[in-house]
């Protein structure tokens, strides 16, 4: 797939998003298991868990409750968000692992070049917001 520089660096931060999400929920999902459930799941990592472990429908919103905020901080569209919590949703009640190339077809439905990316903000407005150091 022939991308621009533009689609490469807003599917790099997806994918870092998409892989925190499922690292919270996996970590989540651990949680409220048994110590004897959770030794020999002590190897895989948090964001393949989902893989291991079933995930119910009515657990999807605890399990994902604040694994957007650093995107949203660094002022990723609500719209890509969106995407990428439904494609994380799926992947964690259909037990599917992450893959790459699916998150591609994710976004390539979005309308990325009309999309403003934390990039293209003007500085000093709202849109324009990077972590404070």
């Amino acid at each position: 797939m022939n991308q621009s520089p533009r689609e490469t660096v807003a599917a790099a931060m997806a994918e870092m998003a998409v892989m925190r999400a499922l690292q919270v929920a996996g970590q989540r999902l651990l949680a409220r298991r048994s110590r004897a459930a959770r030794g020999p799941l002590r190897t895989v990592p948090s964001w393949e868990l989902h893989v291991h472990l079933p995930v119910g429908d009515t657990d999807l919103a605890l399990l994902l409750r604040d694994a957007w905020v650093i995107p949203e901080a660094v002022g990723l569209p609500s719209t890509m968000i969106e995407a990428l919590d439904q494609h994380v949703r799926i992947l964690l009640a259909a037990g599917l692992g992450y893959r790459r190339d699916d998150l591609l077809k994710t976004l390539s439905r979005l309308p990325l070049e009309q999309l403003v990316l934390p990039w293209d903000a003007p500085a000093g407005t709202d849109k324009a917001h990077a972590p404070s150091k």
